[in-house]
């Protein structure tokens, strides 16, 4: 990026060239029509890089182009024009927001499409410039990128990065989409950071419907070559559930194409399995029982045995991993144990109570019980720190600073004002007397005062005297029997 592209921008977010919406609305605009116009070079750009099937090119093809058309939805002019002079107009702009100034995006290479276009037209739609991370290298789809933002949008407020910026001034005053997370430091204030390190879990309990659960694990792993961040890299399933569940999983993976074989042999042989053969190697090592269900050139499906390989380190390749576990604890206490940062997010199959108990006690920012967006599965993790709405990735707050305005008082600023006159008055012995009144407690029922482990010593004390009891009872009657005159 030279420095007069850089310089440009600096100074049209100085000017609020974007601050006008009929300006945003020229620039979605443009670059809706550009991405229809070329959605052929896109579709065969997408497959040409990452190998994507035709289905799953669809499904990402359409989340952006949704995610635009919904973001240039949002401007209405009549609508910012009454905002803009709810001051004139004697009303409080209580929640007024302006444009961040600048976007930097450094997109990550899942799904990249995505992950380069929605936040940008949020950013456009939010009224900032950007500047977008898409480096020279041998990928089709970023030279094609290249090509198709930067002709159809305004060099003013728009402008593509080649390497990574390292400008302090830019890196300290721009909102940074960093979609890859910062390395060995901590997020910034202005850093929108995607912790995609963390990992993925999924419990099976034993009321799960094996079916429904085999069928969402198995799309969730392998759609996208595995590759979504949401991926589960281990399955806990219970253990007297765990044979119903692999032969649900065998079907599913049957149904994904052919050239499955079992016992772990392959049929058809691709450079894909390059990556799935190398991820069982290191497997195999951790834990030497591992055993094959299915593989097949481009995913396989392990029973792991052995807990030590659980949970340390992400699963970067379509392989689905199942460990049995004994209970709900169980899976709560294997998980929690192996970190203590929240999970990216957690799956849960099985009843409703099972799955409320599930959510409440493993630690994760997103939890979905007997089912798994496939919107999660495209684009980046959600910034870390930040909401979940599966269907806004990057809600227009996330690019715009709070900029309230207040022309009339509150209802206390008149007492307020009376009380801060002079030294004692009054108003302000008024105001003491009364925030030192006692707090109006709440009722509560009469078993809320009772903790858990009073409840459990009188359920005890409960079932050994009703025990005491019966024996008491049945040893009279005996005693009774055979003491009588015949």
């Amino acid at each position: 990026m030279a420095p007069s592209d850089l310089s440009r921008i600096q100074a049209s977010a100085i000017d609020g060239r974007m601050h006008t919406i009929y300006h945003r609305q020229e620039q979605l605009e443009r670059l809706c029509k550009s991405l229809v116009d070329h959605v052929n070079e896109i579709k065969e750009a997408i497959s040409a890089d990452y190998g994507y099937s035709p289905a799953e090119v669809a499904v990402e093809y359409h989340l952006v182009l949704t995610a635009v058309k919904k973001y240039y939805g949002l401007l209405k002019p009549k609508e910012v024009h009454e905002e803009e002079y709810l001051i004139a107009n004697g009303k409080d702009a209580a929640d007024r927001r302006v444009p961040a100034g600048i976007i930097y995006i450094e997109p990550t290479l899942h799904t990249t499409f995505y992950s380069v276009v929605v936040p940008l037209a949020a950013a456009f739609a939010a009224g900032n410039c950007a500047i977008v991370l898409l480096e020279n290298n041998h990928r089709t789809l970023s030279r094609l990128l290249r090509q198709l933002l930067t002709e159809a949008l305004d060099a003013d407020v728009f402008a593509v990065a080649s390497s990574p910026i390292k400008d302090e001034t830019l890196l300290s005053n721009a909102v940074c989409v960093l979609q890859n997370g910062v390395q060995n430091e901590q997020p910034r204030m202005n850093q929108l950071t995607h912790f995609e390190q963390a990992h993925v879990v999924a419990v099976v309990d034993r009321t799960a419907d094996v079916q429904t659960a085999a069928r969402e694990l198995v799309a969730a792993r392998f759609s996208f070559r595995g590759s979504s961040p949401y991926a589960p890299d281990v399955v806990l399933v219970n253990e007297f559930r765990k044979k119903d569940f692999l032969q649900a999983v065998i079907g599913e993976c049957i149904n994904l194409g052919s050239g499955v074989e079992m016992n772990g042999q392959i049929k058809g042989k691709t450079p894909s399995s390059n990556l799935v053969n190398e991820r069982l190697s290191s497997l195999e090592k951790l834990d030497p029982e591992l055993r094959t269900i299915i593989q097949e050139a481009k995913f396989a499906v392990v029973d792991v045995t052995s807990r030590d390989p659980l949970l340390q380190q992400r699963m970067t390749a379509p392989i689905l991993a199942v460990h049995a576990v004994k209970s709900l604890d169980d899976a709560i206490d294997l998980i929690g144990s192996r970190s203590e940062k929240p999970s990216l997010a957690a799956y849960h199959f099985g009843s409703p109570a099972a799955g409320k108990y599930l959510s409440q006690f493993v630690n994760a920012n997103i939890s979905a019980i007997n089912h798994i967006p496939r919107e999660l599965l495209v684009g980046p993790a959600f910034p870390i720190g930040q909401p979940v709405d599966l269907t806004d990735r990057y809600p227009l707050d996330l690019f715009t600073v709070p900029r309230p305005a207040y022309i009339n008082s509150l209802k206390t600023a008149e007492e307020l004002s009376k009380a801060l006159i002079g030294s004692n008055n009054p108003t302000a012995q008024k105001l003491l007397a009364d925030a030192t009144k006692p707090l109006v407690e709440l009722k509560r029922h009469p078993g809320g005062s009772m903790g858990f482990f009073e409840v459990g010593f009188l359920m005890n004390a409960g079932i050994i005297l009703a025990s005491t009891l019966t024996v008491s009872a049945t040893g009279l009657v005996w005693w009774w029997r055979y003491t009588r005159p015949i």
